[in-house]
């Protein structure tokens, strides 16, 4: 009898029989794949937002601004995918196996991908914007809330969450690029970011969990980045040990962004948030930039009408943080100053802070809830909350809710419904006084 002969091994898919990327955006050679399954015309190019993206590794070379995406994307019967492209310029799409069918038209990227294919290779140039859409001429990126495809092809919407990697080359001489090589959890499309200036690093230690913190800041700043700084390493460390781990890497901080004359506050893209240059003494813009790392960005919101979710959340666990690191009199002088936000914000202005009747039916930009109202209305209504549940009973309630959801989106409505399922104190009553009401409430914690 002779000897059975080893059967040729069966080639499938790109997934189980090629090397992942190296490098970032670079796919080794694939000849066992692409000898056999990838002869002849590539699909047609067509429509489909729908198809889900997994990761998205960058590679831009700042001297031209051209750039590289690789996008991995999960298996559909659609054999297409689209993607969000805004003012950048294609300049080719491929697969490992070579060019696929795609077409642009509005802004939209659509391709044809092989049923085989998981990475889709799009090759781009970027415009350089001033209007806070994209890439800004100082070098600092600003793609909040649905601008990231000015940066790279994307899905802008909020439950499309993914990971990433980025490269960037050609720094310019004497300048530093500070971004983040890789965000390992799920993070929405606007939260990858970076910015290059002169900058210096000022490390403020690790937390328990290890960790690391810094502030990037430039010339002339290091008195304010050292006073708005002062306690952030112990905030990070409080989310830390009171709500659940950080999903974004190893470490993290605050990079000043020099926005401009009048720009004010902070951009929560995680690890490295952006602070404005005229708020880097301000430690309350830094200990909320953190806060997000938890509610915002780690539980992203499924809908924009639950904008509370995210900003009253992280502007309620700022507080927290404040009465964590320098004790129950300082955090009442916060509460105090939000007291007069408030009254300010209703007489500019009132909205409802939860206006959850339905879902991305709105536009955050030109909707009046793009306001103080759900930062200060909703942290109010986290402050009366605690006074009638207990601290204990908040920070569980949080806790738990961060760890169910992270790494995925939220409404509103299923925290306090977490809420009630934990304690058993219905928060509605509170919820229509302070979310889905207008005015200033006659009782304020």
């Amino acid at each position: 009898m002779g000897c059975p002969k080893d059967s040729p091994e069966e080639v499938t898919d790109e997934a189980s029989s090629c090397a992942g990327p190296t490098n970032g955006t670079e796919l080794p050679a694939c000849p066992l794949l692409c000898d056999a399954l990838a002869q002849g015309e590539p699909p047609p190019a067509g429509a489909d937002l729908s198809r889900d993206i997994r990761s998205t590794a960058l590679n831009v070379r700042l001297d031209s601004l051209e750039a590289t995406a690789l996008i991995q994307v999960a298996g559909s019967s659609s054999n297409t995918l689209s993607l969000k492209v805004g003012s950048l310029r294609i300049t080719g799409v491929s697969s490992r196996c070579g060019p696929l069918n795609h077409t642009v038209k509005d802004g939209q990227l659509d391709v044809g991908v092989p049923e085989w294919a998981s990475f889709v290779r799009v090759d781009y140039v970027i415009s350089e914007s001033t209007n806070y859409d994209g890439y800004l001429p100082g070098g600092t990126t600003f793609t909040w809330p649905s601008f990231c495809a000015n940066l790279y092809p994307c899905h802008p919407a909020l439950a499309d969450g993914a990971t990433f990697s980025l490269q960037l080359e050609n720094v310019p001489a004497g300048k530093t690029a500070v971004y983040p090589r890789s965000i390992p959890g799920e993070a929405p499309p606007y939260m990858l970011a970076w910015a290059v200036g002169d900058y210096t690093e000022k490390a403020l230690g690790s937390t328990a969990a290890g960790t690391q913190v810094s502030v990037w800041h430039l010339p002339g700043e290091e008195v304010a980045a050292t006073q708005g700084t002062l306690h952030l390493k112990d905030a990070v460390d409080f989310y830390e040990k009171r709500y659940g781990a950080y999903s974004f890497g190893s470490k993290v901080g605050s990079v000043s962004a020099n926005w401009g004359e009048g720009a004010y506050g902070g951009m929560e893209h995680h690890p490295y948030w952006h602070v404005a240059s005229d708020a880097m003494d301000d430690k309350l813009v830094h200990h909320h930039e953190a806060a997000h790392g938890w509610f915002g960005n780690g539980v992203r919101i499924q809908c924009w009408e639950d904008f509370v979710l995210s900003e009253g959340t992280s502007e309620y666990l700022t507080a927290r943080s404040v009465r964590e690191t320098e004790g129950v009199e300082a955090e009442e002088k916060v509460w105090a100053s939000w007291k007069l936000s408030l009254e300010r914000a209703v007489a500019r202005g009132d909205t409802l802070a939860l206006p959850d009747s339905t879902c991305n039916e709105i536009d955050i930009l030109t909707h009046p809830l793009w306001s103080t109202i759900p930062y200060v209305k909703g942290a109010f209504f986290y402050r009366a909350l605690e006074k009638q549940i207990g601290t204990a009973a908040m920070d569980q309630a949080l806790a738990h809710f961060y760890q169910r959801h992270v790494g995925g989106t939220a409404r509103m409505q299923q925290l306090l419904d977490l809420v009630k399922e934990e304690t058993g104190y219905d928060s509605t009553p509170l919820a229509q006084t302070w979310l889905r009401g207008l005015g200033v409430p006659a009782e304020i914690p």
